[in-house]
């Protein structure tokens, strides 16, 4: 624990020397926008200066959480020069800026006036437990937010009211009034009216499962860490939290628990980077006196929490008890998220199924994407942002249906994008459905993306996790009349390199190796470079695996991926008076593990009709649309997943 707390404390310092230099970098967790490049004003800082032609540079400039690292590290060192730069950015920003002039008009929007609000205030909380005297600049520096602030009560509309944007104003404005109400007392007002307004906010932001509505943790996360300061901003005052706070708190929380991934990061779900999730659930642990929760991050106050906790009340944590869940799996229906494991430990399997509708400009074409991590490992990924650059190719390529785990239909995409936050059509999802036991997960989703096609298809998918076995099998279903091309893609993480034989694909990886099936030999296996990124502004090559087959009429593609060798065979149906099925009803595979053990599973695609009530699988009489046949030795059992 205290090397991560000299490597904390180490990454704090760095930053603000070179912030005594007048260079600039965005290297925090979590950084909405990071751009580790460093840009140095030779002179005075030019607060709307735009470098590198991103204007979220510049967002991130005005945003000015670099001054809580000053704070914090003069705090760490008693060193002069970071009080005396936080004091001359403090001054030359409010006396060089004025955000109602069009040329400040990148420091002036309600997101940046709001996280100025948070971050002032807590920098200058920082310096104040320090000892330091700075009651003149502190004055100066509230008096400024609150001619800010005014912004954010008169500029709030249906955009900002559903966006994380509007979150983050009025959490801003709480905690401006909290703190400083009894000085000024106009900031009363602000405050009843923030409050109201976050918590209408609160309500239809944030879905029953603890999703934020927008689909990317990036901006949940966003929205969970400003009520998390709020929250502070009321434990610390002695003051009862909102109930309304502590429940979006406890319901955004348990969401980042449940979707965590083994190396306990967040899954690059639309505009998110690979984030550690543990200090973000440690502090919403305290916050709410969870022990569930505090499974899910630190068993200590970790370097980041230390601040807002406090070093007085790490013992208050360390008497949280732990509570091991007693799940592994969980679906999270609202959005469409669903996270199959075979346990929470950093060695275990994970699979991330994706069926849920996109959300906001954030949201990318991931229509029944998945991740997957076999053996605490990632193999098959999402592959992030990248950047928000208008007229980027590469921000449209990420946000695409072809950048993601999915499958497409002629090499259309089911939903489409415009630049950088354009959508101007989505794809329609279906109800899903799971099924989670102790043997297998099963889930299945699909959408309507393709309706409009001359002969229109349903695309569906379908998920078995045989858990015992560390096996999946991903049956993609295509209904229709016509006849079309049907692709998959799957993108691999940069360190992977898919080596491609006959049908198969194999993927050496460190705790184990992934190897891949399709059991039709008609289907085309390319492999193609592709383009990933773990942060904002980072960019690795990848390798992508893309499948492709004809068909007529209903089609099913049976593709296994599992950590061992097997054979993986087509296997034909019959009825049960063994007339034969043609694969456009029903089709079926045999999955051989050994000489004496194989799993037949099977899937239909239509209602079964004309009195033909059963199909005959390896002379075994089945009945159901989708499920398998396990053969053990002399031992036959079935599972009828769906009828």
């Amino acid at each position: 624990m205290d090397k991560l707390f000299k490597q904390a404390n180490k990454k704090i310092i760095d930053t603000c020397d070179l912030l005594c230099e007048n260079t600039f970098i965005f290297n925090h967790k979590w950084d909405m926008e990071v751009c580790k490049t460093p840009f140095t004003f030779s002179n005075d800082i030019l607060w709307n200066k735009i470098p590198f032609g991103d204007p979220e540079w510049t967002f991130m400039l005005n945003r000015h959480k670099f001054w809580i690292y000053l704070a914090k590290a003069y705090t760490l060192t008693s060193n002069q020069k970071y009080l005396d730069t936080y004091i001359y950015q403090v001054n030359s920003w409010i006396d060089s800026v004025d955000i109602f002039k069009e040329e400040y008009k990148n420091c002036a929007r309600t997101i940046e006036i709001g996280i100025r609000c948070l971050n002032w205030i807590k920098s200058i909380h920082i310096l104040k437990n320090s000892s330091h005297d700075l009651k003149k600049l502190e004055t100066k520096m509230i008096e400024s937010l609150i001619s800010q602030s005014k912004v954010l009560i008169d500029v709030y509309d249906d955009f900002r009211t559903l966006s994380n944007w509007g979150v983050m104003q009025n959490c801003g404005l709480i905690s401006l009034a909290l703190n400083y109400r009894e000085r000024y007392p106009i900031l009363n007002e602000y405050l009843n009216t923030a409050l109201k307004r976050l918590e209408h906010q609160c309500i239809i932001q944030i879905l029953p499962d603890g999703i934020h509505w927008e689909q990317s943790p990036m901006y949940q996360n966003e929205v969970l860490n400003c009520l998390l300061d709020i929250a502070f901003d009321y434990k610390h005052l002695t003051l009862d939290i909102p109930d309304f706070i502590l429940k979006s708190i406890e319901k955004l929380a348990y969401s980042n628990a449940y979707m965590k991934k083994p190396n306990h990061c967040q899954p690059m779900q639309g505009d998110s980077d690979e984030t550690d999730l543990r200090d973000i659930i440690t502090k919403a642990a305290y916050i709410l006196n969870d022990g569930s929760l505090k499974y899910f991050g630190y068993n200590y106050v970790d370097p980041e929490s230390i601040w807002d906790i406090k070093s007085e009340n790490i013992s208050k944590y360390s008497q949280i008890s732990i509570k091991k869940p007693d799940f592994t799996s969980i679906a999270l229906k609202e959005s469409g998220n669903f996270y199959l494991r075979d346990s929470f430990d950093k060695s275990s399997n994970y699979l991330w199924f994706r069926c849920g509708a996109l959300g906001s400009g954030h949201g990318h074409g991931e229509h029944l994407h998945f991740d997957l991590v076999c053996k605490g490992e990632n193999f098959i990924s999402d592959p992030g942002r990248f950047t928000y650059v208008e007229n980027n190719p590469d921000r449209e390529f990420l946000r695409s249906c072809f950048a993601h785990n999915t499958t497409l239909v002629d090499n259309i995409p089911f939903s489409e994008f415009n630049g950088a936050w354009g959508i101007t059509k989505a794809a329609l999802t279906l109800n899903s459905y799971h099924l989670f036991k102790n043997e297998f997960d099963f889930v299945e989703g699909g959408h309507l993306g393709y309706l409009s096609l001359k002969s229109p298809v349903v695309t569906n998918r379908k998920i078995l996790y045989l858990k015992t076995y560390d096996i999946w099998v991903i049956i993609d279903e295509f209904l229709t009349e016509g006849v079309h091309e049907y692709s998959q893609i799957f993108n691999f993480e940069p360190d992977k390199l898919p080596e491609l034989m006959n049908q198969k694909a194999s993927i050496k990886g460190v705790s184990t190796d992934l190897f891949m099936y399709w059991s039709n030999q008609e289907i085309d296996l390319n492999l193609k470079k592709s383009i990933f990124s773990t942060e904002y502004n980072k960019k690795s090559v990848n390798y992508q695996i893309i499948s492709s087959i004809r068909g007529n009429g209903n089609k099913t593609i049976f593709t296994v991926l599992s950590c061992e060798e097997i054979k993986v065979n087509s296997i034909p149906v019959f009825r049960g008076d063994r007339s034969f099925v043609p694969t456009s009803e029903a089709d079926a595979i045999e999955i051989v593990l050994n000489s004496q053990n194989s799993i037949t599973v099977f899937n239909g695609m239509i209602d079964i009709n004309n009195q033909k009530k059963s199909y005959l699988i390896k002379d075994t009489l089945f009945y159901g649309k989708t499920g398998f046949i396990k053969k053990s030795d002399d031992n036959i059992s079935i599972e009828v997943i769906k009828y």
